[in-house]
C-alpha cells in the first residue's frame, strides 16, 4: 500500500491529527461545549440595542452566546427578554468570549443546503448549465417544502439527480426531528441538535482522499469508523483501517500528547537554517523572523530574501494547521533593496490566496512590519489544548523566590498615606 496520508484519531480527546509526508497537516478538535453547527433552545438574558448585539443563555454554566442584530436581517429584531428562540453556533467560543450564534438556522449534507426558518428561495450554483438547472428546478418544485430556502452546489462535472433527491428528503426528515423536539421541549437552554463525533467532522470537511489511512486506538473503534464510512458511501478503494495492538494501544494517547505539544511550541526551524517565533496574545499574533545560523549564499541580500522566502511558507503552513486568526504582525528580516521587499510581499500574498481564504495584508508599517489580518473560522490549537498557567497567572513567566499573599502593617500605612 502506497500513501503517504495519515489520519489518526483519538477518541478520548475528540481530536482528529492529518498527517502528510512526515508532516502535521491539520489538528481537528470537539469542543466540550459548543460546537460550529450545534443547534439550541436559548433563552434571551441581555439586549444591548447601542452594540447592536443580543446575548442568548445557551447553557446554564457556560458562557452565554452573543447575536449580532444587523446580521439578522431575515428576522424581525424585536427580541424581548426571557424569549426562547432558536439559534445555531456559526463561530466557536475563544477564550472568555462566548459562541456566536445566529437564528439563519443551515441543515447541509454534501452538496445540498437548506434554510427551514428563515429564507423561501431556490439557488443553483453558477456551474450548472442550462439544463441541468431545469432539471434541478422540476425536482425542487415537487420536493421543497413551504417556507424552505434550497442552495444547490456542483459537486464534480455531472450532477446525480438521485442523488440531490436523496439528500433533500433525509434534511427534510433531520428538519422534522428537530421542529419535534422543539415542540417537546418544556424549558430552555436545551441543546437540540446531536453531538458530532470527529469522524462526522472528518466527512462533512471532505478530508479522506484516495488511498487514506485512518488510524484507530481499538479494533471496536475501527468497526464503527467503517461503519460511518459505509454508511456515507465513501468507496472502499479510498480509505484503509488500521486499529494498534495491546501493547501500542496503551501508548497511544501519549503519542497523540508528543504531536500537540510539539505544535504548541513558539520556536520553528526552518529547512534553511533560519527559524520563526510565535507568540499568541489576546489582542494579536507575532511572529519574528530569525536568520539564525544560516549563512551559505554569497552576499548577505540573497541569505536575507532567501530566510524571509523559506519564512513566509513555513509562517503561512502555521497559521493553518494552528488555526490562528485575527490581527497578527510579521516582524521579516530587514530588507534594504526594494525589489526584494517587493518580491517578499509578492510571494506573501499570492501563499495568502491560495492557502488562506478570508485573509489578507492590511498594511507595512514605517519599520516593516507586515500586519495581516485572518477572519476567525474555528478555535486555534492554543483555545483547544491550553488553560491560563496558575503559577505565572498568564503572564509566562514566574517570578523568582517567594512573594507573600499577606500584605505586610506597613505597606498598609504606606498606602493610605498615597491613597
Amino acid at each position: 500500500m502506497n500513501t503517504n496520508r495519515y489520519i489518526i484519531i483519538e477518541k478520548e480527546k475528540k481530536t482528529a491529527i492529518l498527517y502528510n509526508s512526515k508532516n502535521l497537516k491539520q489538528i481537528l478538535n470537539i469542543h466540550s461545549t459548543y460546537n460550529v453547527g450545534d443547534i439550541y433552545l436559548g433563552q434571551v438574558v441581555n439586549i444591548l440595542n447601542n452594540l447592536n448585539v443580543a446575548f442568548i443563555k445557551l447553557n446554564k454554566w457556560k458562557q452565554n452566546g452573543f447575536m449580532i442584530l444587523k446580521d439578522e436581517y431575515y428576522f424581525n429584531n424585536n427580541l424581548r427578554l426571557g424569549e426562547d428562540i432558536v439559534v445555531q453556533i456559526m463561530k466557536e467560543q475563544v477564550g472568555k468570549k462566548g459562541p456566536t450564534v445566529t437564528r439563519n438556522i443551515i441543515l447541509d449534507y454534501e452538496n445540498v443546503k437548506i434554510y427551514p426558518y428563515s429564507r423561501d428561495h431556490v439557488v443553483f450554483e453558477k456551474k450548472f448549465n442550462f439544463s441541468e438547472k431545469q432539471c434541478l428546478k422540476t425536482v425542487t418544485t415537487l420536493l421543497k417544502p413551504k417556507k424552505v430556502g434550497i442552495e444547490i452546489k456542483k459537486k464534480g462535472k455531472r450532477i446525480n439527480i438521485w442523488q440531490v433527491i436523496k439528500n433533500l428528503r433525509n434534511l427534510e426528515k433531520k428538519s422534522i426531528l428537530i421542529e419535534g423536539k422543539i415542540r417537546k421541549i418544556n424549558c430552555s437552554p436545551y441543546l437540540i441538535s446531536p453531538r458530532q463525533e470527529i469522524i462526522d467532522i472528518i466527512l462533512k470537511k471532505k478530508l479522506i482522499e484516495k488511498d487514506t489511512v485512518i488510524i484507530t486506538q481499538s479494533k471496536t473503534e475501527s468497526l464503527k469508523i467503517k461503519k460511518k464510512l459505509i454508511s456515507s458511501q465513501i468507496k472502499k478503494n479510498k480509505i484503509y483501517i488500521e486499529y494498534c495492538n495491546e501493547k501500542l494501544s496503551r501508548n497511544y494517547p501519549c503519542y497523540l500528547e508528543y504531536l500537540i505539544r510539539a505544535l504548541l511550541k513558539p520556536s520553528i526551524k526552518l529547512n534553511n537554517g533560519g527559524h520563526i517565533i510565535i507568540e499568541k496574545t489576546e489582542a494579536l499574533t507575532s511572529i519574528d523572523v530569525n536568520s539564525g545560523g544560516f549563512n551559505k549564499l554569497k552576499s548577505s541580500r540573497e541569505t536575507i530574501l532567501w530566510v524571509n522566502l523559506a519564512a513566509t511558507k513555513e509562517i503561512i503552513n502555521q497559521l493553518k494547521l494552528r488555526n490562528i486568526s485575527g490581527i497578527i504582525v510579521i516582524d521579516f528580516i530587514d530588507m534594504i533593496n526594494q525589489n526584494d521587499q517587493l518580491s517578499l510581499l509578492e510571494y506573501l500574498d499570492k501563499q495568502l490566496r491560495l492557502t488562506l481564504s478570508g485573509s489578507k495584508i492590511i498594511q507595512i508599517s514605517e519599520i516593516g512590519l507586515v500586519e495581516i489580518i485572518k477572519q476567525r473560522e474555528e478555535r486555534n490549537i492554543y483555545d483547544m489544548f491550553t488553560k491560563q498557567c496558575q503559577a505565572c497567572q498568564g503572564l509566562g513567566y514566574k517570578r523568582n523566590g517567594k512573594l507573600s499573599n499577606k500584605l505586610p502593617e506597613y505597606f498598609m500605612e504606606l498606602s493610605s498615606i498615597f491613597g
